[in-house]
C-alpha cells in the first residue's frame, strides 16, 4: 500500500531514536538536533511522498471512469505493491470482473520474450549475434538479405520479408493471412507466408519495425534447438523468471481468470483475429505479478549472463533524442527506463522498468487501444513516482 515508511527512515529511527534522551522535556547537546529532524523533517518527507501518490492515484481513476477502462493498473516499487487494481471485465457479458492476478495477453511484448530466448542461444554457444543468415537458414529463398546478421533481426534492421507489415497495415481489427489463424500454432508454421516472397531491403539500411523478423527468430529457435518454440521459451525464459502464471495459450484452452479480448465495441471477441496460440511477434500471455518478476529477473541476470544483458540494453537505434531500442526492448536514451508494449485487437499493454527506483508500472487491456489514455496518463505524472 502506498505511504508505507521507507526503509530509510527506518534506519534514521534505528540509527537515532536511542540518542534521544529525555530529561524534565528538555534534550540534551546534539540529541536536540537529531530529535527535530526526525520528528518535522522526516515525516515532512514522507507525507510529501504520500501526497504525490494519492494525487497520481486519483489521476489513474480519473482517467478509468472517464474511458470505462477494462483491464489493470499496477505500480511496484521492488517488491512493494504501490497501487495494484483491476478495472472492468475479462468477460463482458457473463459480468465476471478482471482483478489483480487476472492473465491478459501482451501482443507485441511477446517479442522481449523471443529476444530473451535467442540470449539463451547465444549464452549456450549455439549461435551469435554477428551470426549470418546464410549459415543459419541456408534454404533461405530471398525473403531475407543472406548477410543479414541475429543482430539485425532483434533490432528490426534485417530488411527482412513482412507478412504484417505496419508501415502498410495499421487495421488489427480486419487484419488477415493466407492461412487460416487456427493453422498457426507455432512460428515454424509461418514458413509458407515467407517461401517465395522478396526482402524489403538489404539488412543495416535502415530501421523497419518488424512482426516477420521475430517470427522468424522464433523459426530459428525452433530449428537449432528441435523444440517448439513455446515449449523452449517457458523452459529458459519463463521458468526461470519465476513466471507461473503465463504462457502461450491456445484461445480454445484458455486458464482460468483469463481475460477475453474485444475489439472497440466491446463486443466482439478476437478470437477469429489473431493466431490460435501466439508465436514470436505475439500471443503470449502474463499478469502483473509475473511481468515484476520478470523484470527483476532480467536485471539480477537470472536469464541472460550480465555481459550479453549489458549487450541487450545498448541502443542499436534512436527515435528521437528521448527514446531507442536496444535487443527486443524499448529504452530511454540514458537508460533510466526501460519498455515493453504491444497492442493488437483487443489487447493493450505496457510495462515499463526504472532500474534507478526499481519502479515497475503495468498496464493490461482487453480492449483494442484501451491502455492509451491510461498510459498517458502515468507516463504525463512519472514525476509523481520519483
Amino acid at each position: 500500500m502506498f505511504g508505507a515508511i521507507t526503509p530509510d527512515a527506518v534506519h534514521f529511527r534505528e540509527k537515532y531514536e536511542s540518542n534521544i534522551k529525555k530529561t524534565s522535556h528538555m534534550y540534551v547537546g546534539s540529541d536536540l538536533y537529531f530529535y527535530l529532524i526526525f520528528q518535522y523533517i522526516v515525516p515532512y518527507c514522507l507525507n510529501d511522498k504520500e501526497e504525490k501518490m494519492r494525487e497520481l492515484i486519483e489521476k489513474i481513476e480519473n482517467t478509468a471512469s472517464g474511458t470505462d477502462f477494462s483491464g489493470v493498473v499496477s505500480i511496484c516499487k521492488g517488491r512493494e505493491i504501490i497501487y495494484d487494481k483491476g478495472f472492468g471485465y475479462r468477460d463482458i457479458k457473463n459480468k465476471m470482473p478482471n482483478n489483480t492476478d487476472t492473465v491478459f495477453g501482451i501482443a507485441s511484448g511477446t517479442k522481449f520474450f523471443t529476444a530473451l530466448g535467442i540470449g539463451v542461444l547465444i549464452d549456450q554457444g549455439k549461435l551469435s549475434l554477428e551470426s549470418k543468415m546464410e549459415e543459419l537458414f541456408p534454404e533461405n529463398t530471398g525473403f531475407i538479405d543472406e548477410k543479414a546478421t541475429v543482430l539485425h533481426l532483434l533490432t528490426h534492421t534485417s530488411g527482412i520479408f513482412d507478412y504484417y507489415d505496419e508501415e502498410k497495415e495499421q487495421d488489427y481489427d480486419n487484419f488477415a493471412v493466407e492461412i487460416p489463424w487456427c493453422k498457426l500454432e507455432t512460428p515454424g508454421d509461418y514458413y509458407p507466408l515467407f517461401k517465395n516472397e522478396k526482402m524489403k531491403f538489404k539488412a543495416g539500411e535502415r530501421y523497419s519495425y518488424s512482426n516477420g523478423g521475430y517470427v522468424f527468430l522464433g523459426i530459428l529457435i525452433e530449428k537449432i534447438t528441435g523444440k517448439l518454440y513455446r515449449d523452449f521459451i517457458t523452459e529458459y525464459v519463463l521458468k526461470p523468471a519465476n513466471m507461473n502464471n503465463s504462457g502461450f495459450f491456445a484461445f480454445n484452452c484458455l486458464p482460468a481468470n483469463t481475460a477475453n479480448g474485444y475489439f472497440e465495441d466491446r463486443t466482439t471477441t478476437n478470437i477469429f483475429q489473431l493466431p490460435i496460440r501466439g508465436g514470436g511477434d505475439g500471443g503470449m500471455y502474463t499478469n502483473s505479478g509475473d511481468l515484476v518478476n520478470l523484470w527483476e529477473a532480467f536485471f539480477s541476470n537470472a536469464i541472460l549472463s550480465e555481459k550479453l544483458t549489458e549487450v541487450y540494453l545498448k541502443t542499436y537505434h534512436e527515435f528521437n533524442e528521448r527514446c531507442g531500442y536496444g535487443c527486443g526492448i524499448y529504452k530511454y536514451l540514458d537508460d533510466s527506463l526501460f519498455f515493453i508494449t504491444g497492442g493488437d485487437a483487443g489487447v493493450g499493454f505496457f510495462s515499463r522498468h526504472l532500474p534507478n527506483e526499481k519502479i515497475t508500472i503495468n498496464v493490461f487491456s482487453n480492449i483494442t487501444n484501451g491502455e492509451e489514455e491510461i498510459v498517458d496518463t502515468l507516463l504525463d505524472n512519472l514525476n509523481l513516482l520519483r
